[in-house]
This record gives structure tokens, sequence and C-alpha cells, in this order.
């Protein structure tokens, strides 16, 4: 009686994972990383002149109708493109870019943003788009007017994205260990996807709703040993309905990453006798039928602008876009303006070396599921965009932009940290940490110059006569509020933090000293639930 009292009370006790001193704690992550995200986005979005995003103003006037109740506009003689009634302000974004595909001209070119929120009719291409961002990043121009309402909307989308990340970063930290995981986040943050962070464009949200949804299911995979907690399963369910109302790819980029993160049959098994779990995906299915039915009543895949290569054959956008695919690095590391200010020669190689490294190095030495899933995302990445492309060239011509592609990317990234956390589990050593700053100083490098490389085609253009580097000192012709110096000097010290923090994650994830402490908790829980049984018998 005693042994079996003992047994089934023993059984009955779930483990309890002890993180230990090194491990901080899932919300103190979270308040962090969303800090730190909001600081370097946020930079982004005030330093960048407004508008200066492709198809902001277009973005940006959806956005202001949506929240006024016009989700889509009246069509015009145009497809594909609607008019709304939006304030007077907002309408005068479409002349704001008059610096875009010309880098030889800076931002002071840009005519003083009206205060009056007077009803205006204005024409957007983006009146069709699933409106669940927009009537998020829409709210601040019910309540503010020009120039302090714009930059409001970058603020809320940057306070979006830097939530999911956020949220994906504390989910990360939970996982039995999160060291490459962790370097994975620095690397996928390239410079491009804090640009897009900072800009009214449904990309932030996709890109980081990606981020999100990946991290979560690979904690529920990791650790569905200890039970599917419903807050899991809730932010899975947030994070995927987020991103299948991004953009109609969004979509696909879902099914990929849900295929790609839960190759388990063990998960599954334990997911289907979960009742959270059918209401999580009862809730992603709806979101997602919401998403179809929006993309089929609006026919948001209309054509809208002639493209060139509009009636080649299928096989010819193939072979075009297999190759540009891998010669895209610059699209993924960095390339700001209307595609007018490429990120710098230097850091879109080594940054680009930084990701073929972590993917190799998990397709090498990774395993189980986490590695299969590495090369499921890897093989999405570069069959997705060549089949798209081959589909679409006939109707709409060459489309394709490297940054549609980044939801993706920056998920092969986190998965391929993933799968070297789980080879590699080993505390980290005196080298591996000098690696660590050394990796980490060189990429803070690299986002602060590509920072002020950036700012100066906007400060003084990149033409012969701009007075070169020292005018941007000396002439400055354009700066952001507060100055370009001022910003510069916040995101060095945002990104220095960042890191400093990162590092110091890093050093406490290793489960060597926690693994044996989670053993003993274990044991303890087994011995205090057999006294009772023996006093019993």
């Amino acid at each position: 009686m005693t042994d079996d009292t003992t047994s089934s009370r023993t059984r009955g006790a779930r483990p309890r994972v002890v993180h230990g001193t090194g491990r901080p704690r899932p919300w103190a992550v979270f308040v962090a990383a969303f800090a730190v995200f909001c600081g370097l986005g946020g930079a982004w979005a005030v330093a960048s002149p407004l508008m200066s995003v492709p198809d902001e103003p277009a973005h940006t006037i959806h956005a202001a109708a949506v929240v006024r109740g016009q989700l889509s506009g009246d069509p015009v003689e145009q497809q594909g493109w609607t008019r709304v009634t939006v304030p007077e302000y907002v309408a005068q974004t479409t002349s704001l870019p008059c610096f875009a595909f010309n880098d030889d001209v800076d931002a002071s070119c840009q005519a003083t943003v009206s205060d009056s929120d007077a009803d205006t009719s204005a024409v957007t291409t983006a009146g069709s788009y699933d409106p669940v961002y927009y009537a998020f990043v829409g709210l601040p121009s019910l309540v503010l007017d020009g120039k302090a309402s714009l930059y409001a909307m970058r603020g809320f989308s940057v306070i979006l994205s830097a939530a999911l990340l956020a949220s994906a970063v504390a989910a990360l930290v939970q996982r039995r260990s999160s060291r490459w995981s962790l370097m994975a986040v620095v690397v996928l943050t390239t410079p491009m996807v804090l640009f897009i962070t900072g800009s009214v464009n449904p990309s932030s949200m996709e890109i980081s709703a990606a981020v999100a949804l990946f991290a979560w299911l690979t904690l529920l995979r990791e650790r569905a040993d200890e039970g599917l907690p419903v807050h899991r399963i809730a932010m899975v369910a947030v994070s995927a309905s987020l991103l299948a109302n991004t953009r109609s790819i969004g979509l696909l980029w879902l099914l990929v990453i849900v295929v790609a993160s839960t190759l388990d049959l063990a998960l599954w098994r334990r997911l289907l006798r979960s009742v959270a779990f059918w209401v999580a995906a009862a809730v992603i299915g709806a979101a997602s039928v919401f998403s179809l039915l929006w993309v089929l009543a609006t026919q948001s895949l209309s054509p809208t602008v002639p493209n060139p290569g509009v009636g080649s054959t299928f096989e010819s956008g193939f072979i075009r876009m297999i190759f540009l695919t891998f010669e895209n690095g610059q699209g993924y590391v960095g390339i700001f303006g209307w595609l007018d200010a490429p990120a710098p020669a230097t850091t879109v190689v080594l940054w680009s070396c930084c990701m073929i490294v972590l993917v190799l190095a998990a397709l090498v030495f990774g395993r189980g599921p986490a590695r299969l899933g590495t090369a499921v995302l890897a093989l999405a990445f570069v069959v997705a965009p060549p089949i798209i492309q081959g589909i679409a060239v006939t109707d709409y011509g060459y489309i394709w932009q490297s940054r549609y592609i980044l939801a993706v990317l920056v998920c092969v990234l986190l998965s391929a940290g993933a799968a070297l956390d789980e080879a590699f589990p080993a505390p980290t050593t005196g080298r591996m940490k000098t690696l660590v700053v050394v990796v980490l100083a060189a990429l803070g490098v690299m986002q602060l110059h590509t920072f002020v490389w950036t700012l100066r085609r906007y400060v003084v253009g990149w033409s012969d006569q701009s007075g070169g580097w020292g005018a941007m000192f000396t002439d400055p012709r354009w700066a952001p509020s507060g100055g370009w110096i001022v910003w510069t000097v916040v995101f060095a010290a945002v990104w220095a933090t960042g890191a400093v923090l990162t590092a110091r994650a890093m050093s406490g994830s290793a489960p060597g000293r926690d693994e044996p402490a989670a053993r003993r908790s274990v044991e303890a829980t087994a011995s205090s639930a057999a006294v009772p049984a023996s006093r019993d018998a």
C-alpha cells in the first residue's frame, strides 16, 4: 500500500524546473526587451524624415481612414486604388517624399506639414489591405493633428512591434538553454528590420508577429513534457492571428512557421488533448478566415500599377528570382528610403556572413525537430519567392522586393539559434563569452554606422556638392527634431544597453547549473510525497 501510494503520488507530481539565480524572470526580460526595441525602433522613427519609407503615404492614409470607419474606401478608375476622406495633413503626405528615388536630394525639400484636420479627399493604393494593423496604428490621428500625429502613428507601430519582439525574447529565456537563440535575435534584428519597425508599414507587424509565433511555438515544443500553460497557448493564438492579418501573403507564412516549429508527434499528442489548444485553434482559424475573406472581397491582389515583365512566363519569373534570392542580401540587411539608400557594402557583407554561418552551423550540428525545422524554413526562404514571382509575373510583372521574405528569414535565423541551443547546451566558457562580446560589439558598430550613413542621405544628400560628411556638422540642410547627433547618441546608448542585457542573459541561459537543481527538486517532491503516504499506511 505504501509503495503503491508513493508511486501514484510521485507520478502525479509534476517536475518543477528551477531556473537558478542566473536566469532572469520572463516578465523582467519582457520589460527590458520592450524598452530596448522601443528605443531602437523609436530612434529610426524620429530620425527618419516623414514618409521616407516605401509606400508610407499610402499606408498612413489607409490607417487614418480605417479608424474613421472607412475600411476600404471607394474604388477609383485605377484598379486597386481607392478614395477616402481623411484630415488634410494626412492627405498631404503624398507630397512629402520629394526626395524619393534621388539620393542627391536631401529632406529639406519637404513642405511644412499642415495642422489642418479639415476633411480632404485622398487616394491610396493600400485601401484594400487588411484593416487590423491600420486600426491600431491610426488611433493617434483621432486625437492629434499635423506632424505630431504622423510621428505618433509611427510610434504606435513601434510599440506594437516592440511588444511582439519582446514577448518572443521572454519566451526564449524560458527554454532550457537559450544562449544561441538570444544571439539569433540580435542577428535577425538587422538595420532593415529596425527601419521598417519605425515606419507605418504592415511589414513591421508581419516580421515581429512571425518572430513571436515561432518563439512561443518553440517553447511549447521543447517543454511540452512539463505541461501546456494556457498563457503560452494564448500567446501563440495572438501572434498567429496578427500574422494572418498583416498582408495577403501572411497566411502562407503562418502555415510555413507552424509546420516548421511543430515537427514533433509527441507535441501534437499533447496538444490534441488540451482544451486551450482547441480554443486557440478556433481563434486562429477565425482570424485566418477573416483574412482570406477580406482578400477575396476587396480584390486586394488585383494589379495596381504596371511593372516591368508583365506577360512573362512562369519559367522566366522563377529563374530570375531563384538567383535574386541569394543576391538580395542588401535588402535583408538594409536598403533604406525609397530603395535609394543602400546600407554600406561592408555592413551588408559582414552581416550576411553572420547569417550564413548561423544557419549552416545549425544544419550541420543541430539535431532532431529543431534542425528539421531550420531546414524547412530555409527551403521556404529559397523556393517561395521564385514560385510566387513566377505565378505573379504574367499579370503583375516583377514585383518582388527583398523585404517581402523578411518574416521567413528572421524565423530561419531564430530556428538556427534554437537548434544550436539543443546541440550545445553546455555552460558558457570563457572563450565563448569573449566571442559573444566581440560579435555584439561588431554588430553594434555596424548598426550605428548604418544609422549615421542613412541620416547623411537626408541631412545633406549624396551629391558631389553636398559638402560630404563634414557638412553634416557645419552645414546640415535638414535635421530631425532635436538634431541628428542627439538621435545618434540615443541609438548608440540603447543598443549598448541591449547588448549588455543580452550578454548577461546569455551567460545565465545555459542549463549547466540549473539541471542538478531541477533534479533535486524532483527528488525532493517525490520524497515529500512519500512521507505522508507511509504515515497513512
